[in-house]
């Protein structure tokens, strides 16, 4: 009975967003985290300067029913307030062996390239995502998944997106930074230059509800764990990534007209490490 329930909740979803998404799949929707437009976006908070930009790569008018696209974000393009400590190497004590040394200090902008596709006719796509950064003890790392993505209309207002991704976290081989210089060179422990450190998958749910012709409010929350390799929330003592498994963030969106908006954004994640961020947002559709 509950298999037949969920089947047929499924089945009007997909029916729901068919009929919606044939009166809107020539418009541009700022508010939907999966529409596809070619567009400009900056913004400045806490944590720096951000940039984003959009690109349509299907036909404007959508008359084949799929939209895709390509997302990239810089974010805190200046590198501003750059002062976490980071691995630069092991050296050799006389008293306590070989004990890490902190001498660098940890980039903080990172990169977003995300390539999206959209059935317009049903609500229901995939998409590739990887993020590009700095780790403190790693060094430069990437996360790289992809994964299908569903348009749930729950009412006019109410829109949900969820999201499953999976992949793997790719980080700098830093296997010669862990002994002390003279035993590195004796050694040449080293591999080709990257390593493969966790796969993970990440559940992530968008949520928007439209307030008026000019106000809505999207709601983001995603969820990530390993499935292989290092854990991806444990401490960097014990062996993990020392990554946050929780995040969540909040837009709420004044839309000038269809293709301007202006955002006021906070996030907020489960790590010890990391502030909460809050950032003012410009956007431009073409």
């Amino acid at each position: 009975m509950k298999k037949q329930l969920l089947t047929i909740a499924i089945l009007s979803s997909i029916i729901s967003a068919s009929a919606i998404a044939e009166e809107i799949k020539n418009d541009i929707d700022m508010s939907d985290p999966t529409d596809v437009s070619t567009s400009v976006g900056a913004s400045y908070g806490n944590d720096g300067f951000n940039i984003k930009g959009q690109l349509m790569l299907s036909k404007k008018t959508a008359t084949s029913g799929q939209k895709s696209g390509i997302i990239f974000e810089a974010k805190n393009v200046f590198d501003e307030d750059a002062d976490t400590p980071k691995f630069s190497g092991m050296v050799s004590h006389p008293t306590y062996g070989s004990v890490p040394t902190f001498n660098d200090t940890k980039i903080e902008r990172s990169f977003r390239l995300r390539y999206g596709t959209i059935n317009t006719n049903n609500g229901i796509g995939w998409s590739a995502d990887a993020v590009f950064g700095d780790h403190p003890f790693y060094g430069n790392y990437a996360v790289i998944q992809a994964g299908p993505v569903m348009t749930i209309p729950v009412t006019k207002d109410l829109y949900i997106w969820p999201i499953l991704y999976a992949g793997a976290v790719v980080v700098e081989d830093n296997m010669s930074q862990l002994l002390p210089p003279e035993e590195a060179a004796a050694t040449n422990m080293s591999s080709s230059g990257i390593d493969i450190a966790s796969t993970v998958m990440t559940g992530m749910i968008y949520t928007r509800y439209t307030l008026s012709e000019h106000f809505w409010v999207l709601l983001s929350t995603c969820y990530t764990e390993e499935l292989q390799g290092k854990s991806w929330h444990d401490d960097v003592s014990d062996g993990g990534l020392q990554m946050p498994s929780f995040q969540g963030e909040i837009a709420v969106a004044y839309q000038m007209n269809q293709r301007q908006n202006i955002r006021f954004n906070y996030k907020t994640d489960n790590s010890d490490d990391t502030d909460d961020s809050y950032w003012v947002e410009y956007n431009q559709a073409f």
